[in-house]
């Protein structure tokens, strides 16, 4: 189902997470097959497991594409067994048992006008990836708005099981649109989920963590008498961008010792490189 939304979008771009562009090609390690999409300038990734018997607990890695350091916080917590998480502008990883999704999605037209695709992309048995770029029903630039999940009949919009919104919308926007072209309706949804945090996260219970311009950060994280994934939230000024678990990252080494004194800083690409040699038998590197 597609329906138009007014307002248009000048300038538009391809976002960073795109294939090669006309004559222009680029290597393997920078398609969206080889690496992750590099669309959002702030990126949260689960890096490595804690299955090594010398892992002080799951690593996780925050990149910083822009141009200049970043201030973040950080928290990590027990994730529940049915959650959503947007690992980039078009891609989403669902847990749970579900008779189906429902994703809304946001593209801009050949004529500049903005429009929404709401469609059911299928169910989901345990864990699954959703990629719109492998949906015929979506066009080439959609970006993911909102998710919501069903645990059975009726399978429309409104009354799902489990409802999530992507956090960085307006990032997604700028970056594969050129611009902001429409505000994101989906506030009224993330502050009935999140009631318990109206006033946002708890300062007590943050970490705290600057990451250079052009550089990755990564660090340990886990929760007290956790048995099962960590999850990571990741706030800018009292806004959470990024909420992703340890339940998909790599069983791999890094290429530094992470430890649980400090955080460590290294180059994107080393970190990038790494994780896509962690198992050649994975058809992409997720994260």
């Amino acid at each position: 189902m597609i329906g138009g939304v007014s307002g248009t979008a000048a300038g538009i771009v391809a976002g960073g997470d795109t294939a090669d562009d006309g004559d222009e090609t680029t290597s393997e390690a920078d398609t969206a097959d080889a690496i992750c999409a590099r669309a959002l300038p702030i990126r949260l990734t689960p890096a490595c497991d804690d299955t090594d018997e010398k892992a002080d607990g799951p690593v996780f890695c925050i990149t910083n594409d822009s141009e200049h350091a970043v201030s973040l916080e950080w928290r990590a917590v027990s994730p529940p067994d049915e959650r959503i998480e947007f690992i980039d502008c078009r891609r989403i990883r669902v847990f749970g048992e579900f008779v189906d999704v429902i994703v809304t999605a946001t593209f801009v037209g050949a004529s500049d006008e903005v429009g929404n695709v709401i469609e059911p992309v299928g169910a989901v048995d345990g864990e699954q990836t959703i990629d719109v770029r492998e949906l015929e029903q979506f066009p080439d630039d959609a970006i993911i708005g909102s998710v919501e999940a069903f645990r059975g009949e009726p399978v429309v919009p409104g009354v799902g099981a489990l409802t999530a919104s992507n956090p960085q919308f307006d990032a997604c926007q700028e970056a594969v649109f050129g611009e902001v072209a429409v505000g994101d309706e989906s506030d009224e949804r993330v502050a009935e989920s999140e009631s318990d945090e109206e006033s946002g996260p708890d300062p007590a219970t943050l970490e705290t963590v600057t990451v250079p311009a052009g550089a990755t950060t990564c660090f340990t994280a886990d929760v007290d008498a956790a048995d099962g994934p960590v999850a990571v939230q990741l706030f800018r000024e009292g806004a959470m961008i990024a909420d992703r678990s340890s339940a998909t990252a790599n069983s791999c080494p890094l290429p530094v010792r992470i430890g649980r004194a400090d955080p460590v800083t290294m180059p994107t690409r080393l970190l990038q490189s790494t994780l896509g040699a962690c198992d050649r038998s994975r058809e992409r590197c997720d994260e």
